[in-house]
Protein backbone atom coordinates (compact mmCIF):
# COMPACT_ATOMS: atom_id res chain seq x y z
CA UNK A 1 0.00 0.00 0.00
CA UNK A 2 2.76 2.54 1.25
CA UNK A 3 4.54 2.14 -3.02
CA UNK A 4 0.99 3.06 -4.17
CA UNK A 5 0.29 6.09 -1.96
CA UNK A 6 4.15 6.84 -3.18
CA UNK A 7 3.39 6.65 -6.65
CA UNK A 8 0.35 8.89 -6.70
CA UNK A 9 2.01 11.02 -4.74
CA UNK A 10 4.51 11.29 -7.09
CA UNK A 11 2.14 11.60 -10.22
CA UNK A 12 -0.13 14.32 -8.19
CA UNK A 13 3.25 16.44 -8.06
CA UNK A 14 4.83 15.85 -11.01
CA UNK A 15 1.33 17.07 -12.33
CA UNK A 16 1.63 20.18 -10.34
CA UNK A 17 5.63 20.23 -11.68
CA UNK A 18 4.52 19.68 -15.54
CA UNK A 19 1.57 22.23 -15.16
CA UNK A 20 3.98 24.73 -13.56
CA UNK A 21 6.82 24.57 -16.19
CA UNK A 22 4.10 24.99 -18.73
CA UNK A 23 2.45 28.26 -17.01
CA UNK A 24 6.00 29.64 -16.79
CA UNK A 25 7.11 28.63 -20.76
CA UNK A 26 10.18 27.54 -19.52
CA UNK A 27 9.39 24.72 -21.34
CA UNK A 28 7.62 23.09 -24.04
CA UNK A 29 4.48 21.01 -22.52
CA UNK A 30 5.78 17.85 -21.91
CA UNK A 31 4.88 14.41 -23.65
CA UNK A 32 4.79 10.74 -22.39
CA UNK A 33 6.60 9.97 -26.20
CA UNK A 34 9.62 12.18 -25.50
CA UNK A 35 9.79 10.61 -22.27
CA UNK A 36 10.10 7.25 -23.48
CA UNK A 37 12.20 8.35 -26.60
CA UNK A 38 14.41 9.86 -23.91
CA UNK A 39 14.45 7.04 -21.90
CA UNK A 40 15.08 4.52 -24.16
CA UNK A 41 17.72 6.47 -25.80
CA UNK A 42 19.41 6.92 -21.99
CA UNK A 43 19.55 3.02 -21.62
CA UNK A 44 20.89 2.50 -25.43
CA UNK A 45 23.51 4.76 -24.40
CA UNK A 46 24.66 4.28 -20.82
CA UNK A 47 22.58 1.46 -19.84
CA UNK A 48 20.16 0.45 -17.40
CA UNK A 49 21.41 0.83 -14.27
CA UNK A 50 21.77 4.73 -15.33
CA UNK A 51 18.39 4.62 -15.63
CA UNK A 52 16.11 7.03 -13.11
CA UNK A 53 13.42 9.23 -12.77
CA UNK A 54 15.95 12.27 -11.82
CA UNK A 55 18.15 11.65 -14.44
CA UNK A 56 15.68 11.64 -17.21
CA UNK A 57 14.75 14.68 -15.66
CA UNK A 58 18.02 15.95 -16.68
CA UNK A 59 18.26 14.58 -20.24
CA UNK A 60 14.69 16.27 -20.91
CA UNK A 61 15.71 19.72 -19.43
CA UNK A 62 13.16 19.45 -16.63
CA UNK A 63 11.66 19.13 -13.01
CA UNK A 64 12.78 15.37 -12.15
CA UNK A 65 9.17 15.32 -11.05
CA UNK A 66 7.17 16.02 -14.33
CA UNK A 67 7.66 12.58 -16.03
CA UNK A 68 5.22 11.47 -13.04
CA UNK A 69 2.50 13.26 -15.11
CA UNK A 70 3.30 10.81 -17.91
CA UNK A 71 4.45 7.86 -16.52
CA UNK A 72 3.27 6.58 -12.38
CA UNK A 73 6.32 4.67 -11.80
CA UNK A 74 9.38 3.85 -12.79
CA UNK A 75 7.94 -0.24 -13.46
CA UNK A 76 5.82 1.78 -16.05
CA UNK A 77 8.04 3.13 -17.15
CA UNK A 78 10.47 -0.03 -18.08
CA UNK A 79 7.08 -1.55 -19.58
CA UNK A 80 6.98 1.60 -21.74
CA UNK A 81 10.69 1.26 -23.01
CA UNK A 82 9.31 -2.53 -23.99
CA UNK A 83 6.57 -1.36 -25.81
CA UNK A 84 8.81 1.33 -27.36
CA UNK A 85 11.12 -1.48 -28.28
CA UNK A 86 8.66 -4.01 -29.96
CA UNK A 87 6.96 -0.90 -31.66
CA UNK A 88 9.98 -0.36 -33.69
CA UNK A 89 10.11 -3.93 -35.53
CA UNK A 90 9.28 -3.26 -39.02
CA UNK A 91 5.88 -5.16 -39.55
CA UNK A 92 5.51 -3.81 -43.68
CA UNK A 93 7.35 -6.43 -45.11
CA UNK A 94 5.15 -9.66 -43.99
CA UNK A 95 3.51 -10.58 -47.44
CA UNK A 96 0.40 -12.86 -46.88
CA UNK A 97 1.49 -14.46 -50.31
CA UNK A 98 4.81 -15.25 -49.43
CA UNK A 99 5.37 -18.80 -48.47
CA UNK A 100 5.16 -19.37 -44.89
CA UNK A 101 8.87 -20.30 -44.10
CA UNK A 102 9.79 -17.26 -45.59
CA UNK A 103 7.34 -15.08 -43.67
CA UNK A 104 8.91 -16.60 -40.74
CA UNK A 105 12.58 -15.86 -41.49
CA UNK A 106 11.30 -12.00 -42.43
CA UNK A 107 9.80 -11.44 -38.92
CA UNK A 108 12.21 -13.05 -36.92
CA UNK A 109 14.93 -10.89 -38.82
CA UNK A 110 13.33 -8.07 -38.11
CA UNK A 111 12.63 -9.02 -34.24
CA UNK A 112 16.77 -9.62 -34.30
CA UNK A 113 17.47 -6.48 -35.87
CA UNK A 114 15.66 -3.93 -33.55
CA UNK A 115 16.93 -6.14 -30.26
CA UNK A 116 20.42 -5.69 -31.60
CA UNK A 117 19.61 -1.79 -32.02
CA UNK A 118 18.77 -1.92 -28.57
CA UNK A 119 20.89 -4.55 -26.73
CA UNK A 120 21.04 -2.52 -23.39
CA UNK A 121 17.66 -3.09 -23.49
CA UNK A 122 17.65 -6.48 -23.94
CA UNK A 123 16.94 -7.55 -20.16
CA UNK A 124 14.13 -6.06 -19.45
CA UNK A 125 12.56 -7.02 -22.91
CA UNK A 126 13.05 -10.45 -21.64
CA UNK A 127 12.23 -9.66 -17.97
CA UNK A 128 8.47 -7.95 -19.27
CA UNK A 129 5.97 -10.03 -21.38
CA UNK A 130 4.60 -7.33 -23.63
CA UNK A 131 1.29 -6.06 -22.36
CA UNK A 132 0.37 -3.42 -24.63
CA UNK A 133 -1.42 -3.15 -28.07
CA UNK A 134 1.71 -1.62 -29.54
CA UNK A 135 4.24 -4.20 -28.06
CA UNK A 136 1.93 -7.23 -28.95
CA UNK A 137 1.91 -6.26 -32.83
CA UNK A 138 4.62 -8.73 -33.43
CA UNK A 139 3.17 -11.25 -31.72
CA UNK A 140 0.16 -11.59 -33.21
CA UNK A 141 1.48 -11.27 -36.41
CA UNK A 142 3.78 -14.03 -35.80
CA UNK A 143 1.05 -16.05 -34.53
CA UNK A 144 -1.02 -15.37 -37.43
CA UNK A 145 1.73 -16.50 -39.68
CA UNK A 146 2.14 -19.74 -37.91
CA UNK A 147 -2.13 -20.16 -37.92
CA UNK A 148 -1.51 -19.53 -41.91
CA UNK A 149 0.61 -22.20 -42.01
CA UNK A 150 -1.70 -24.61 -40.56
CA UNK A 151 -0.74 -24.73 -36.79
CA UNK A 152 -3.99 -25.34 -34.43
CA UNK A 153 -4.06 -21.90 -31.58
CA UNK A 154 -2.30 -23.62 -29.22
CA UNK A 155 1.06 -24.99 -30.85
CA UNK A 156 1.19 -22.08 -32.85
CA UNK A 157 1.76 -19.53 -29.69
CA UNK A 158 3.97 -22.38 -29.10
CA UNK A 159 6.03 -21.96 -32.01
CA UNK A 160 6.07 -18.13 -31.72
CA UNK A 161 7.63 -18.48 -28.13
CA UNK A 162 10.18 -20.72 -29.29
CA UNK A 163 11.22 -18.49 -32.17
CA UNK A 164 11.54 -15.10 -30.13
CA UNK A 165 13.61 -17.33 -27.82
CA UNK A 166 15.86 -18.23 -30.52
CA UNK A 167 16.08 -14.97 -31.42
CA UNK A 168 16.74 -13.13 -28.02
CA UNK A 169 19.03 -15.96 -27.08
CA UNK A 170 21.51 -15.12 -30.34
CA UNK A 171 20.89 -11.60 -29.95
CA UNK A 172 21.75 -11.27 -26.43
CA UNK A 173 25.73 -12.71 -27.51
CA UNK A 174 27.74 -10.09 -27.21
CA UNK A 175 29.70 -10.43 -30.25
CA UNK A 176 26.80 -10.99 -33.07
CA UNK A 177 28.93 -11.32 -36.90
CA UNK A 178 29.01 -13.07 -39.65
CA UNK A 179 29.50 -16.05 -37.93
CA UNK A 180 26.35 -15.89 -35.45
CA UNK A 181 24.62 -14.72 -38.47
CA UNK A 182 24.80 -17.75 -40.14
CA UNK A 183 23.98 -19.41 -37.01
CA UNK A 184 20.95 -17.45 -36.72
CA UNK A 185 19.70 -18.17 -40.52
CA UNK A 186 20.45 -22.07 -39.79
CA UNK A 187 18.37 -22.16 -36.73
CA UNK A 188 15.61 -19.93 -37.34
CA UNK A 189 15.39 -21.75 -40.76
CA UNK A 190 15.43 -25.32 -39.41
CA UNK A 191 12.72 -24.12 -36.83
CA UNK A 192 10.64 -22.70 -39.21
CA UNK A 193 10.62 -25.92 -41.60
CA UNK A 194 9.76 -27.92 -38.52
CA UNK A 195 7.13 -25.94 -37.38
CA UNK A 196 5.41 -25.99 -40.89
CA UNK A 197 6.59 -30.05 -41.47
CA UNK A 198 4.29 -30.20 -37.92
CA UNK A 199 1.36 -28.10 -39.40
CA UNK A 200 0.99 -30.85 -42.06
CA UNK A 201 1.05 -33.60 -40.22
CA UNK A 202 -1.52 -31.88 -38.00
CA UNK A 203 -3.47 -31.45 -40.75
CA UNK A 204 -3.03 -34.85 -42.41
CA UNK A 205 -4.16 -36.31 -38.74
CA UNK A 206 -7.24 -34.24 -38.58
CA UNK A 207 -8.45 -35.26 -42.19
CA UNK A 208 -7.67 -39.09 -41.28
CA UNK A 209 -9.84 -38.48 -37.67
CA UNK A 210 -13.49 -38.71 -39.76
CA UNK A 211 -12.10 -41.93 -41.76
CA UNK A 212 -11.45 -43.61 -38.44
CA UNK A 213 -14.35 -42.90 -37.17
CA UNK A 214 -16.41 -43.84 -40.04
CA UNK A 215 -14.70 -46.85 -39.98
CA UNK A 216 -15.23 -48.41 -36.57
CA UNK A 217 -19.32 -46.92 -36.82
CA UNK A 218 -18.93 -49.63 -39.79
CA UNK A 219 -17.60 -52.51 -38.34
CA UNK A 220 -19.89 -51.55 -34.68
CA UNK A 221 -22.83 -51.68 -37.34
CA UNK A 222 -21.43 -55.08 -38.71
CA UNK A 223 -20.71 -56.77 -35.87
CA UNK A 224 -24.12 -56.02 -34.67
CA UNK A 225 -26.01 -57.17 -37.35
CA UNK A 226 -23.90 -60.50 -37.47
CA UNK A 227 -25.05 -60.80 -34.10
CA UNK A 228 -28.41 -60.39 -35.00
CA UNK A 229 -28.16 -62.99 -37.36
Amino acid sequence: MSGKKSSTKARVRGKRVAKRVHREGQETALTREQIVTSALALVDRDGLDALSMRRLGAELGVDPMAPYYHVPNKEALLNAIVEAVMAEIDLSGNNPAAAAEERIMHAARAYRDVLLAHRNALPIVLARRPITPGALRPVELLIGILRDAGLPPGQALAGMHAIAAMVRGIAGIADFGDFLERDFEFGIRALARGLIAEAGQTKKRSLSRPLTKQRASSTSRKTGHDQDS
